[in-house]
C-alpha cells in the first residue's frame, strides 16, 4: 500500500475517531444511539461550554497543542479524546492490511473487493469501539449498536461470498491454519450461523444462571453479533480470551482498591479487546500457545 494512501487512511481514521468521541460523550441511556441530539449541535467545552473553533477540533493535534486543557477555562479535558482518535486512525490503517493478507479475492475487480471488505470491517470496529466506550461510561451496550453489528455481519457474509473471499473455509478464518483444530462445516454460511448460535446460547445461559450479575443482556447480544460476524471457530478464542482478560483486569482492580468484590465491572470492553486481539493476532497467538505446550 503506497505511503500516501496509508497517510490518508490514518487521517481519515482520526477524523472518524473525533466524530465518535462526540457521539459517545453525548450519549445518554435514556436516548437511543441514533438520537439526533447525539449528531447535531456545535462541539463545546464540557466545562465552560464555550463553542469550539475549527482549530480546536483538529484530531490529536489540538489536544496536544492545548496540553489536554480547554483553551479558555484551562480545565483538563478527558484523555478519551486522543485515545479514541488514535485508535480509530490505527484501525483505518491496519484493518485493510489484515484483510488483504487473509482473504483470497478473485476476479478483475480485486481492488474494489478489497476496499469493500475493508470498509465493512472498519465499520464493524467503529461500532465495537463505540460499545467499548459507552459500556465503560454507562454500563450498557445500546441495542441499536448490537443490531447494527448484526446487520454488518449479514452484509459481510453476503458480500464475502459474492467476492469469492470464502473460497477456502480455512483461509476465511482469522485463525488461519489453526482453525483446522476445530471441526467445522464445509459451508461458510453454516459456520457463521453456528458461531452466532453458540456464542448467543452460551452467554445467555451465563446471564440466566448468574441472574444478570456476571454480565448484562447487552453483552449477550454483542457476542451473538460477533459470532455471526466472525463465525465458527473464530468466536471460540474470542469468548475464552474475553473471560481471561476480564478476570485479570478484575483482579488488578480489586487488588489496587479501585473496585470491591461487589462492584460492577462492565464486560463489554473485555469482549471488544478480545475481538481485536483475534482479528489482528489470532493465528500468531495460537501459534505461540501451541508452541508453549509443545504441539
Amino acid at each position: 500500500m503506497p505511503l500516501i494512501v496509508q497517510l490518508l487512511l490514518f487521517c481519515l481514521g482520526l477524523a472518524f475517531g473525533s466524530f465518535l468521541n462526540v457521539i459517545t460523550l453525548r450519549y445518554s441511556p435514556d436516548r437511543g444511539f441514533y438520537h439526533k441530539e447525539h449528531f447535531t449541535g456545535r462541539s463545546h467545552c464540557p466545562h465552560c461550554h464555550k463553542i469550539l473553533s475549527w482549530y480546536e477540533l483538529i484530531p490529536l493535534a489540538s489536544y496536544m497543542i492545548q496540553l489536554g486543557r480547554c483553551r479558555v477555562c484551562q480545565k483538563r479535558l478527558t484523555v478519551q479524546y486522543p485515545i479514541v482518535e488514535l485508535t480509530s486512525g490505527l484501525m483505518f490503517l491496519y484493518i485493510p492490511l489484515v484483510i488483504k493478507n487473509l482473504f483470497t479475492f478473485t476476479g478483475p475487480n480485486y481492488a474494489w473487493y478489497w476496499g469493500a471488505a475493508s470498509f465493512i470491517w472498519i465499520v464493524a470496529f467503529l461500532f465495537l469501539l463505540a460499545a467499548f466506550i459507552i459500556d465503560i461510561r454507562h454500563y450498557v451496550i445500546p441495542n441499536s449498536v448490537n443490531i447494527t453489528l448484526f446487520a454488518v455481519s449479514i452484509i459481510w457474509i453476503g458480500i464475502g461470498i459474492y467476492m469469492g473471499a470464502f473460497s477456502d473455509v480455512y483461509k476465511a478464518s482469522f485463525l488461519k491454519q489453526f482453525s483446522a483444530v476445530f471441526p467445522s462445516f464445509s459451508s461458510i454460511v453454516l459456520n457463521h450461523i453456528f458461531g452466532a448460535v453458540v456464542a448467543l446460547l452460551f452467554f445467555l445461559a451465563l446471564f440466566i444462571f448468574s441472574r444478570g450479575r456476571a454480565m448484562g443482556m447487552g453483552d449477550v447480544k454483542l457476542m451473538g453479533a460477533l459470532g455471526l460476524l466472525f463465525g465458527w471457530p473464530d468466536i471460540v478464542p474470542i469468548m475464552l480470551l474475553s473471560f481471561i482478560i476480564g478476570a485479570v483486569v478484575s483482579v488488578v482492580l480489586i487488588a489496587s482498591g479501585k473496585k470491591k468484590m461487589t462492584d460492577k465491572v462492565p464486560f463489554g470492553p473485555f469482549i471488544v479487546i478480545a475481538t481485536a486481539i483475534i482479528f489482528f493476532f489470532g493465528a500468531g497467538l495460537l501459534s505461540a500457545y501451541f508452541g508453549i505446550i509443545g504441539l
